[in-house]
């Protein structure tokens, strides 16, 4: 602390000069200043700073604030320093029964609290602050609270709801679907819906992981849900729920295109175009096309797809986009389990030498010759171990023989 020419250590009152705020990474001087309490050109002394500093950690916006104070720059009164740290786990606000859409709500926190941010910390007073703004906007009954809550393993948000219980699934039941039976439906739906939280947004996202992957094994690719229907259930405590389908017209592969990859690998992939899209048969395809190009050596591939439906004629086209990643060669060969005799001759019938291209599949295949071709007798257990050197793409591979040693009954390269 500096004091301005004349002051004595029993400072009396001197304006404020300027104040100015450090450490902010989401929030902006202007809102720690108006929280503060504290005003350019207002007369101040060291306990009005020590109460804004206290008013700064009472909003829960802030992990932790100090304060410094030295003669502004026209001598004339203090300038003023603040020193934070917000709170760094943070929360995306989310609404749930409430009325009043998402940023019509979000509006009105804004407008009741200067500090509001989206997303927020999950502190009692932030949350104390943003219940009573909406509840003095929606005047419900029962009152609004607000709960940091995880509905989604990716998500943990700031939810804020009547203050009763959350409803959740009792039953699930279909109409106007004809591919498939209302059994079959409800089957794939029980395990994961029933007894589960209920929002028209969540049940959705299942419906479309659960439902529409068994329509399109018959191409029907356009199958929709176009009304959900929950009505709570007299005798057990959750919601009845009404699922509305429209099975939609059969829709067939007309044409598969390739990104990051020669199109000749669509032979492989052997596509069936011009029939039926059914998805099975497209998972497979993807499935042969990463194996052909693992064969050389990309044992990270990934393929992206995405469609283009034609209604007029009910075809649809399929873009898929292969990420091949590094290509990986072969490392040491380590073979454990045999003496010193059998394990030189086992060595020299592996045929993937150090630095090769990797060929995915390969140590199994090894295995599995050596088996059927009798080359050991009594051969007990075997496996093989991929070691992934990322930094030189290499992979390190370990055969391992369990069980007593043994000789080999004939050689054969492989």
């Amino acid at each position: 602390m500096t004091f301005l020419p004349g002051f004595f250590l029993l400072a009396a009152l001197f304006p404020i000069e300027s104040i100015h705020v450090e450490g902010l990474k989401r929030l902006k001087p202007a809102q720690i200043i108006g929280a503060s309490g504290l005003k350019v050109g207002q007369q101040a002394d060291k306990p009005d700073f020590e109460a804004a500093q206290a008013r700064l950690l009472a909003t829960g916006m802030l992990a932790s604030v100090g304060y410094r104070y030295a003669s502004g720059a026209a001598g004339k009164g203090y300038a003023v320093t603040f020193e934070v740290v917000e709170v760094e786990q943070v929360f995306p606000v989310r609404f749930e029964d409430l009325l009043g859409t998402e940023a019509e709500l979000l509006r009105v926190l804004a407008a009741a609290d200067p500090l509001f941010t989206n997303p927020v910390p999950g502190t009692v007073p932030v949350i104390k602050r943003l219940e009573a703004a909406l509840n003095a906007h929606l005047k419900v009954d029962p009152p609004i609270v607000g709960k940091v809550l995880a509905d989604r393993p990716e998500e943990t948000m700031l939810l804020f709801r009547p203050n009763r219980p959350r409803p959740t699934v009792a039953s699930v039941a279909f109409k106007g679907n004809e591919a498939f039976s209302t059994a079959e439906l409800q089957n794939k739906m029980a395990a994961v819906a029933i007894g589960t939280l209920f929002t028209e947004e969540r049940f959705r996202e299942m419906l479309n992981n659960q439902v529409r992957p068994i329509y399109e094994t018959k191409g029907l690719l356009r199958v929709s849900f176009p009304k959900i229907t929950a009505t709570r259930n007299a005798d057990l405590e959750g919601l009845d729920i009404t699922v509305e389908v429209v099975d939609g017209p059969e829709y067939k592969l007309r044409k598969v295109s390739l990104t990051g990859a020669e199109s000749a690998l669509l032979t492989d992939a052997a596509f069936k175009e011009g029939e039926v899209f059914r998805l099975h048969e497209i998972v497979d395809g993807l499935e042969r096309l990463r194996a052909v190009i693992r064969s050389n050596g990309y044992m990270r591939v990934s393929t992206e797809s995405t469609r283009t439906y034609s209604d007029a004629d009910k075809t649809v086209d399929m873009q898929v986009n292969v990420n091949r990643g590094p290509q990986y060669k072969m490392g040491r060969l380590k073979i454990s389990g045999l003496d010193i005799t059998t394990e030189p001759e086992i060595r020299k019938m592996w045929g993937l030498k150090e630095g090769a291209v990797f060929r995915d599949q390969y140590p199994e295949r090894f295995l599995q010759r050596i088996r059927d071709d009798g080359v050991m007798d009594n051969l007990g257990e075997t496996r093989s171990k991929l070691d992934y050197d990322e930094a030189r793409s290499l992979i390190h591979v370990t055969l391992t023989f369990a069980g007593e040693k043994r000789e080999p009954a004939r050689k054969r390269p492989f």
